[in-house]
């Protein structure tokens, strides 16, 4: 008799295990896919970092050639003049408005600059850079300034060169511009 009983139990069910084996089936899948999507927008970040490192790797690696080429230049007064005479294409006097960084964004770095033969791999375009030799101002004591009589009797306007470098990473949407200073 037992049996009986067991078996009306079974025939009254009305599928509620299933239903809720459904439903929390559901929420599975749409954690899942959340997880999904979380995932593929960190591999996305992580290779725009990727990107951007191998760009800033490369500007840095276009200053260094153009601190080495002006470091070699300057050991001999005849080799810096001839640098600086208007023959070589991206080294030059100060540009009009080179010191505001809008003026490097629009610059035209594959006509007016210095290529690198550095053989990067991994970039889109290899390095480039811009020599520019900047005349800075003469202090003088009758400025007004608190300069003693040693700095005032040399009234010589100070000269640097400012030094900028373009890397482009694995694509051309990656550019970091770098700008470095050096003494004669």
């Amino acid at each position: 008799m037992k049996k009986r009983l067991y078996v009306k139990s079974l025939q009254k069910q009305g599928g509620a295990t299933l239903l809720v084996g459904l439903v929390i089936l559901l929420l599975m899948t749409f954690i899942g896919l959340a997880a999904i999507r979380g995932s593929g927008m960190q591999e996305l970040m992580a290779g725009n970092m990727r990107d951007r490192q191998l760009a800033l790797q490369a500007a840095e690696a276009a200053l260094r050639v153009a601190e080495a080429r002006l470091d070699s230049a300057s050991e001999s007064e005849d080799e810096i003049t001839t640098l600086f005479d208007g023959s070589t294409t991206g080294v030059g006097e100060q540009m009009d408005g080179s010191s505001a960084s809008e003026f490097w964004l629009v610059y035209d770095w594959e006509g007016a600059s210095v290529s690198t033969a550095l053989g990067l791999k991994g970039v889109a375009s290899q390095p480039v850079y811009v020599v520019e030799r900047i005349e800075g101002t003469a202090w003088n004591a009758n400025d007004g300034g608190a300069i003693d009589f040693a700095s005032s009797a040399d009234d010589e306007a100070p000269q640097y060169y400012r030094i900028t470098s373009r890397g482009v990473g694995g694509t051309d949407s990656a550019v970091v511009i770098l700008h470095s200073t050096s003494d004669p």
